[in-house]
C-alpha cells in the first residue's frame, strides 16, 4: 500500500518524535518573547554590574530553552551560588545561579582587587555571600523592570544556597524555562542561569507574545515609568573635576620635594581649564571663588565631536 501511494504521487505523513516525559509547555513564539524580556534583564543587570565593578560589563542572552527541573539541577556545579526568588503576585519561585568563577571575580573587584579567580574554587564564606547579596538585590530589581511591561511584579530575594541539591522548587519532572545569560568584561566572561518553573508562568502564558509585549509598552502606566526613570536620572550624581595643570618631574626631584617647594605647571594664570564630567572634557572654565568656596566659571561648551577622554 505504501508503494502504491508513493507511485500515485502522494506524500507519506511526516512523523515527529514526542517525549511524553518532557512535554513542551511553551511555543516558539512564547520562547522568543521570553528571550526579548530577558535581553532587557541582561542589559539592566550589566549596567548595575558596571557600576559595582567600575568596569564596562556587557550582557546578552545565549539561549532560552525548556527542560525538566531535575535535568537542570543536575547540570549545575557544586558548589555554586543560587539565589531563590519569589515573584509576587505570581505564585511559585525561581532562581538565579551564578557560577563560582563569576562570583569570585565580582567579589574580588568589589573588595579592591583586579578581579581574579582563585586557583581552587570553594564555597563562599558568609562575608562573601553578604557581598553577593547586594549584587543580587540589584539583579532582582533589573528582573522586575524587564517584566513590568508584561506583568507588574515585585520579585524578592528569599535566600541564598550553595548546594543545588538543597534547592527543590518543583517536583523533578516538572518543566522549567532556563535562560542562559553571558556576561563579559575586559577579556573575561561567564554565564548566569535563570530558572523559572512553568507553573509560575502558567497564569501569564497567554500574554507571552510579542504583540502583547510591545503593545503594552505605550500604555499610560508605561508613561509613568518613563517619568520615574527621568526623575531618577535627574537625581543621579556624577563626578565633576577641574584639572589645574600638569608638570613633569623626575623621580629624584619628586623624592627631594619639601614643604615650601614650588612645582611649576604648564598652565598659565589666565588659561582656561578643562572641566571633566566623568572621564570626558565637557566644558572649559576659569578657577575662582564664590564666598569661601572654590569654584569654576564655565567659559565654553565643548563640541561633542571634540570631547577628550581619559584612557
Amino acid at each position: 500500500m505504501r508503494d502504491l501511494l508513493t507511485q500515485r504521487g502522494q506524500r507519506t505523513p511526516t512523523v515527529k518524535r514526542y517525549d511524553f516525559r518532557r512535554p513542551d509547555k511553551f511555543s516558539k513564539d512564547q520562547l522568543r518573547t521570553l528571550q526579548i524580556i530577558h535581553e532587557s534583564f541582561a542589559r539592566g543587570m550589566a549596567t548595575h554590574l558596571s557600576g559595582y565593578m567600575r568596569t564596562m560589563v556587557e550582557g546578552e542572552v545565549l539561549s532560552v530553552s525548556q527542560t525538566s527541573y531535575d535535568e537542570f539541577i543536575r547540570s549545575l556545579p557544586n558548589p555554586t551560588l543560587i539565589a531563590v526568588l519569589s515573584f509576587p503576585p505570581l505564585e511559585g519561585s525561581g532562581l538565579i545561579e551564578i557560577p563560582p568563577d563569576v562570583s569570585f571575580v565580582i567579589i574580588d573587584r568589589l573588595l579592591g582587587g583586579p578581579g581574579t579567580v582563585p586557583p581552587r574554587l570553594r564555597e563562599l564564606t558568609e562575608i562573601e555571600q553578604t557581598v553577593m547579596r547586594r549584587v543580587l538585590n540589584r539583579a532582582v530589581s533589573a528582573f522586575g523592570e524587564a517584566w513590568e511591561n508584561l506583568v507588574p511584579m515585585e520579585p524578592r530575594l528569599e535566600r541564598l544556597e550553595v548546594n543545588p541539591q538543597f534547592v527543590q522548587l518543583v517536583p523533578p519532572q516538572d518543566m522549567v524555562i532556563v535562560v542562559v545569560v553571558r556576561v563579559h568584561w575586559r577579556g573575561m566572561e561567564g554565564r548566569i542561569n535563570i530558572c523559572i518553573p512553568h507553573a509560575a508562568l502558567e497564569p501569564v502564558a497567554p500574554r507571552l507574545t510579542a504583540h502583547y509585549l510591545f503593545g503594552s509598552a505605550h500604555t499610560p502606566e508605561a508613561g509613568r515609568h518613563v517619568e520615574e526613570l527621568k526623575r531618577r536620572v535627574v537625581a543621579m550624581s556624577v563626578p565633576v573635576t577641574v584639572t589645574l595643570g600638569h608638570a613633569r618631574v623626575t623621580v629624584g626631584e619628586l623624592l627631594e620635594l619639601a614643604p615650601g617647594d614650588v612645582v611649576r605647571l604648564e598652565t598659565r594664570v589666565g588659561d582656561d581649564l578643562p572641566v571633566r564630567i566623568g572621564d570626558k572634557t565637557k566644558f572649559w572654565g576659569r578657577p575662582g571663588r564664590v564666598g569661601s568656596r572654590l569654584a569654576v566659571e564655565i567659559t565654553e561648551v565643548v563640541d561633542p565631536k571634540g570631547e577628550d577622554t581619559d584612557e
